[in-house]
């Protein structure tokens, strides 16, 4: 069974493109809070045209203005981030901040008894005295976002920015938050804590658990 009959489609407002987020209304639970919307971005991470349109909208961000030496890909955007660095390094003119540089992309390892992100040491050059964005599929409540800036910290890196798809919030940790979409986009968007869901206290059932790699319906 699937929920994809229930998708309904918005568009990105003042971003210039094409693009539109594909969104499913029910009840779902995340690892950390309860939504009204699933963001169906399978195609925007996996399919070579889409993903290229989502890079070529983050990039305009970082062309001329922000330094980047790496990109911490998380929720499966490695696609993305390949073809965004591809972007920010790739220029026939060699303009642009990043243009000729050697830009890492690199997806942190997540410790299964604590949550944390961590890398080996093998990894550690590519964080330490770099700067670094952090690239997400979806931001709700923004808790990974900020494992994912106090790792690039921890590690001696500094957070120049974070990019995403769609966000819920518009910075974490003083680092601000670009996303194609946000809000604006899907006005009547809703995130919960567990613990004060109204689709919970109405009785309304879980349609299903979500997480960075998809839906599981219940």
């Amino acid at each position: 069974m699937s929920l994809d009959h229930k998708i309904v489609k918005f568009y990105a407002k003042n971003k210039n493109t094409d693009l539109y987020l594909k969104a499913i209304p029910g009840h779902f639970i995340t690892n950390h809070s309860h939504i009204n919307y699933f963001m169906e971005l399978t195609s925007m991470k996996t399919v070579y045209r889409e993903a290229k349109a989502v890079a070529d909208v983050l990039s305009r961000k970082y062309k001329n203005n922000i330094p980047v030496d790496t990109i911490l890909c998380m929720d499966g955007t490695e696609v993305i981030g390949t073809l965004l660095a591809g972007m920010l390094v790739d220029s026939h003119l060699g303009r642009g901040l990043n243009a000729k540089k050697e830009v890492a992309i690199v997806t942190p390892e997540q410790n299964a008894n604590t949550s944390q992100l961590i890398f080996r040491d093998n990894y550690k050059s590519l964080i330490q005295n770099r700067d670094c964005i952090v690239l997400m599929a979806s931001i709700t409540t923004g808790y990974t976002v900020h494992k994912a800036i106090e790792t690039i910290q921890f590690y001696g890196g500094v957070p120049r920015g974070v990019s995403s798809i769609f966000s819920n919030i518009s910075q974490m940790d003083g680092v601000q938050i670009d996303s194609i979409f946000d809000v604006s986009s899907l006005p009547d968007y809703r995130s919960y804590d567990y613990t004060n869901c109204p689709y919970c206290k109405q009785g309304v059932p879980v349609d299903a658990l979500v997480n960075r790699n998809g839906y599981s319906m219940l």
